[in-house]
């Protein structure tokens, strides 16, 4: 098929993004594109359609013609358009009609001229989308850094006029990249606050008369050791659940509940968990018994999605996996969830009372709710 401008200017532009790094740094070899102009046979298939492709391509110094003979079909000799060759990358950029865009990019580039230049140009992802302002933030930072390099603050600590916690976030990893490229190793210098988990306890329970306290991992050793946990992944049922002698509740808080379980607090212990009836429910619940095989899950079965689906709903951000550490109870309230129409059942959405007594039989206690 015959490559007509507008698709020519097309796969340049890809060319161009996808080969910004080299360009960047004036490493171009140059494009050369086939027009794969018509054989004889579908030139005089097709004159009208042939014209328009050598009028497409004539009168342009970066296009090589090459002379066909189309007399068998009563064409004559004819010079047509072969190949474009783009040698230079100012002839890219104005082919590809991505001027503006090259030039807001160099400029971009200049800025970051203080750091090496294969290290900016191999990185163009983190910065092209960036401001002049942004940009020039990010050198006041990564001076802050280069100045403080074992700091050992949190990045809210970071003083640096005009930035915020939330500007750091979004930039650290342009930040990281210039630092590593000036320092010559990677990192920040900064500390990272550690985990904490919020327990509640029975009133005869609790450390010092307290029922709810919220501790850094690294102080649950100072805690008596547990017997019994229920950890449940939302802050609402954490709250609005009753507390039993002899049985320490704990807030999941999602995904962050992972990390919790690593604290030797909840090694050796019967660790009950309580999720949200959606993929990722029983993702959190598969990676924390990962942590603790041991752990048990409560109403998170089939018997509970059944009785419960009503009140369920879509959950679009749904995606197939697999998962090694579910048992074949939870396995199969999955995929009712996923046969269902990939549903969400938040824990809050069953009742208290009915939840509460399900939890008790589980860890053979009674509240009186």
């Amino acid at each position: 098929m015959t490559l007509l401008i507008d698709a020519a200017r097309h796969r340049s532009a890809r060319y161009f993004h996808a080969h910004l790094s080299e360009l960047l740094l004036g490493e171009f070899a140059g494009l050369h594109l086939p027009l794969h102009p018509p054989t004889a046979a579908k030139a005089v298939a097709d004159i009208d359609a042939t014209k328009e492709f050598i009028r497409q391509w004539e009168g342009r110094d970066d296009v090589e013609y090459a002379v066909r003979n189309w007399s068998p079909v009563g064409l004559g000799k004819t010079e047509v358009p072969v190949r474009l060759n783009l040698v230079t990358i100012e002839q890219l950029v104005s082919f590809a009609q991505v001027e503006d865009e090259w030039f807001d990019l160099v400029a971009r580039f200049a800025q970051l001229s203080d750091f090496t230049g294969s290290v900016v140009a191999g990185n163009v992802s983190l910065w092209r989308s960036l401001s002049f302002e942004d940009l020039a933030k990010a050198s006041l930072v990564v001076d802050w850094f280069l100045e403080h390099p074992n700091s050992g603050l949190l990045k809210r600590a970071v003083a640096v006029e005009g930035v915020h916690t939330k500007w750091l976030e979004n930039h650290r990893a342009l930040i990281e990249t210039l630092v590593a490229d000036k320092r010559g190793e990677p990192g920040l210098g900064l500390s990272v606050p550690e985990v904490r988990v919020r327990l509640r306890f029975d009133v005869m329970d609790g450390p010092a008369g307290l029922t709810d306290i919220e501790v850094p991992l690294s102080n649950l050793s100072q805690l008596v050791p547990a017997k019994k946990i229920v950890m449940v992944e939302n802050l609402d049922t954490f709250l609005s659940l009753p507390t039993w002698p002899g049985v320490v509740i704990a807030w999941g808080a999602g995904y962050r509940a992972v990390e919790i379980v690593r604290a030797p607090y909840f090694s050796n212990v019967r660790l009950l968990y309580w999720g949200d009836l959606d993929l990722d429910g029983f993702k959190i619940l598969d990676a924390v018994r990962s942590r603790v095989p041991s752990t048990k899950s409560v109403l998170m079965n089939p018997e509970t999605v059944s009785r419960w689906r009503y009140l369920g709903v879509p959950d679009r951000s749904f995606t197939a996996e697999s998962f090694e550490n579910l048992n074949d109870i939870e396995s199969e309230a999955l995929d009712q969830l996923i046969t269902g129409g990939a549903l969400r059942i938040e824990q809050e959405r069953i009742r208290l009372d009915l939840a509460v007594e399900e939890i008790e039989l589980a860890i053979g206690a009674s509240s009186g709710l």
